[in-house]
């Protein structure tokens, strides 16, 4: 990658958007590697170069130009996630989901997972009617996108996986009632779908009520 890139600076120009898609790729493998501060040196050059190239296109269409960069916002958003930069999370993946929502509509299971990801960071600062917000829009998402109005089987264990999460962020704000609704509704989700799963769900559940009557909870 080191070498197309030079290849294509010195071909292309330090600005083209191909130029952009090799930082993307050099970013990825960086994280492959666990060279994380490398890789989001690359995110952010790659992220520099698509600015500009949108910011100078004279094209009708920027669908491709607004999706790769819609890539590496999300790539940096995980990114600053694990390295626990969570306001700086939030912002690149509300950059990117916006930008897929304009091209691949509110529907589409990328866009869905970019919003999940958002609520998981929304969650990590501290603003958890945000989160609930966000992930309770995954949920809709999920039900509006099954077919016919039945969902399949992915479509039922990410919902559960969602509510779980609420149930989570309810705890961090001490609501065991919420907390406890949303455990019932991921089991509603779980009957018959996967017994491990089920039996987790169950486990947390008890915990929960155990915590309830004897006045602590564990996170």
């Amino acid at each position: 990658f080191t070498e197309a890139l030079s290849i294509r600076r010195r071909a292309l120009g330090e600005l083209h958007p191909s130029v952009g898609r090799v930082y993307n790729n050099i970013g990825c493998v960086n994280c492959e590697l666990n060279q994380l501060n490398e890789a989001c040196g690359a995110f952010e050059a790659s992220l520099e170069v698509q600015r500009h190239a949108l910011s100078t296109s004279v094209d009708v269409d920027n669908g491709p130009l607004q999706l790769g960069m819609s890539t590496t916002l999300s790539n940096l958003g995980y990114l600053y996630q694990s390295q626990g930069r969570h306001m700086k999370s939030v912002a690149a993946l509300k950059e990117a989901l916006v930008l897929q929502e304009s091209i691949l509509g509110k529907y589409h299971p990328t866009v869905i997972g970019t919003l999940d990801s958002l609520a998981e960071a929304t969650a990590r600062v501290n603003k958890y009617d945000d989160a609930i917000r966000l992930y309770n829009s995954c949920l809709i998402r999920h039900n509006a996108s099954a077919k016919s109005g039945q969902m399949s089987s992915e479509q039922r264990c990410a919902s559960v996986i969602v509510l779980f999460k609420i149930s989570r962020v309810h705890l961090k704000q001490r609501d065991f009632d919420s907390a406890h609704r949303k455990l019932n509704e991921a089991m509603f989700y779980a009957k018959g779908l996967d017994d491990d799963l089920e039996e987790k769900i169950e486990a947390e559940i008890q915990k929960l009520e155990l915590s309830r009557r004897g006045g602590y909870m564990t996170m």
